[in-house]
């Protein structure tokens, strides 16, 4: 068995580790367990990087063995302005190449084997975009559902982890300026589990590859 405790910034990487990822995983015996950062004592999401460093040490040090990992799920999009690595690799507009950079720089800070350090490119709502056929369901309201055909006009010829991280162009931004209804801590979780992992995997291939890194454990397990 393979405990992998995966840091995120709010509720909606939880709700997607819990209900999307985790059942994915199960039956492999890789068991996900979804912990959101610290802002500060007593608060959780969001926040600065020194906080998700404690956060990340300490799970390290709690759970010992070599069959536990810890990996991360933060967005590109707005990282912390303390985060590892930003203000050499923060302006470089190759944003896969930033990722890379940037989860380099975190694998340094702590050194650890078990620690598999990922960003997503550009926000976790890259991939609900790549659901807009499940999000058609989720909404009965005739603006939301207008909103929703404009923004699928708006995106059609990007891939979903292509699409940029503007302050008003980022994947959120876009949902909320054209679904009025659109809750990211509802919708975004619900729209991938009816889609299904394989056909997110496919539309989003940075997503894709972190999730075969954490398959992969398995395999190491049996051998």
């Amino acid at each position: 068995m393979i405990r992998v405790y995966i840091l995120g910034e709010g509720q909606t990487e939880e709700a997607v580790i819990k209900d999307v990822l985790a059942p994915h995983f199960a039956p492999t015996s890789v068991y996900l367990y979804p912990i959101i950062v610290k802002t500060s004592p007593g608060h959780k999401g969001g926040g600065h990087w020194r906080h998700w460093k404690k956060d990340i040490h300490r799970v390290l040090e709690q759970q010992q063995g070599s069959e536990v990992r810890v990996s991360t799920l933060f967005d590109l999009f707005r990282l912390p302005k303390d985060f590892p690595g930003l203000l050499e690799h923060g302006e470089d507009t190759d944003t896969n190449r930033r990722c890379d950079e940037l989860q380099k720089k975190m694998a340094q800070v702590f050194n650890d084997p078990r620690f598999i350090p990922y960003l997503q490119r550009h926000e976790l709502e890259a991939l609900v975009l790549a659901c807009t056929e499940s999000l058609r369901d989720l909404f009965d309201a005739q603006d939301d559902l207008k909103g929703l055909e404009h923004l699928e006009q708006e995106i059609a010829e990007t891939a979903p982890e292509d699409i940029d991280d503007g302050p008003e162009t980022a994947p959120s931004k876009r949902l909320l300026r054209h679904i009025p209804g659109y809750s990211k801590t509802l919708h975004g979780s619900m729209a991938i589990e009816d889609t299904g992992l394989g056909v997110v995997r496919e539309r989003c291939p940075r997503f894709d590859k972190w999730v075969a890194t954490l398959e992969a454990l398995a395999e190491q397990r049996e051998r």
